[in-house]
């Protein structure tokens, strides 16, 4: 078979309708990509419950496709504390795992006083890490990647167990023994469309503004329109409108597109001696996690600098 298919999964709660998954197609030889399919609001229906309900979806989008690799927003993997067998907790400065002699390790190396103007004592408290929450992922892209963003276009990064992702990392927990024959990647869109927007030549105010609940549709068009014909992405009208119209579609879309770089070799590996076990996230090489910004880098940076609108609810 010479297409390759991947899903993106936008999991929410399974008592509410938000899930959803978006469906491409890739040739290739061609080098085209198609978004097949967008399932919004997936949930219980009379004859499945929301959990099977999603699987089912998955497993039609399976067939014929064995190699079938699926990205998602949710945690893969649990902070260390979390898979600890030992008897009795040494605390994290005395711990011997792998995963937290790393966390500490990471810790010490990038004080957070040399990443922004706080004092020492708001640092001693912001490199404080707590094992039985986050992951070493969690600490890496907040040291060495995030702080190569744009201002203005950063964002908090959720921790494994904190109260926003608990949930859905139980849920995913759970959802990971239904799909244990598929390849699974973690993604954060966010990041995603971050570090596309040189490549795209995507706006700093567009980039502000596309999870906003009033600005966010007509922004999120121009996202998507500059990936369909940037990245030769075809997108039927349909789904054009679910994507722009619903943050969780677009969401879903950016991790699909996002397991396909990786599957080009166009994806940022794990550093040497990183644990990788202990989970890794999918982001795109890009010209803004290097050294010197290009051109569009800095008007990008100049653009959101010159913004000095309030931000406004994200909607997901």
């Amino acid at each position: 078979m010479n297409q390759k298919r991947y899903l993106g999964l936008e999991l929410s709660g399974a008592k509410n309708a938000k899930t959803t998954i978006a469906v491409l197609e890739y040739y290739p030889k061609e080098q085209k990509v198609f978004l097949l399919d967008v399932h919004a609001g997936i949930g219980a229906d009379a004859t499945a419950n929301p959990d099977e309900a999603l699987i089912e979806i998955i497993m039609e989008h399976a067939d014929e496709h064995p190699d079938l690799r699926l990205g998602t927003t949710a945690p893969l993997t649990l902070p260390p504390c979390m898979n600890c067998t030992r008897k009795a907790c040494l605390a994290a400065k005395n711990c011997a795992a792998n995963e937290v002699k790393w966390m500490k390790l990471f810790t010490a190396k990038h004080p957070a006083y040399l990443r922004g103007k706080i004092s020492k004592k708001t640092a001693r408290m912001r490199d404080f890490f707590t094992p039985y929450t986050q992951r070493p992922v969690e600490l890496f892209l907040k040291g060495e990647v995030f702080s190569k963003l744009p201002e203005k276009i950063r964002f908090e990064l959720d921790e494994t167990l904190g109260a926003n992702k608990a949930p859905l990392t139980a849920r995913m927990h759970f959802l990971k023994l239904h799909l244990q024959k598929f390849e699974l990647h973690e993604v954060l869109p966010k990041l995603t469309v971050a570090l596309l927007s040189p490549k795209l030549k995507i706006k700093g105010t567009t980039l502000q503004h596309y999870r906003k609940l009033e600005e966010g549709v007509q922004a999120r068009q121009a996202i998507i329109e500059k990936m369909a014909e940037g990245l030769d992405i075809f997108i039927y009208d349909r789904d054009m409108k679910k994507l722009t119209q619903n943050i969780n579609a677009f969401d879903a879309f950016i991790c699909a597109y996002t397991v396909l770089l990786h599957d080009r070799n166009e994806c940022v590996n794990p550093p040497k001696g990183f644990p990788v076990s202990s989970g890794w996230v999918r982001y795109p090489k890009s010209p803004l996690l290097s050294a010197i910004p290009d051109a569009h880098l800095q008007k990008m940076m100049n653009d959101s600098e010159g913004d000095n609108e309030e931000d406004e609810e994200d909607e997901g």
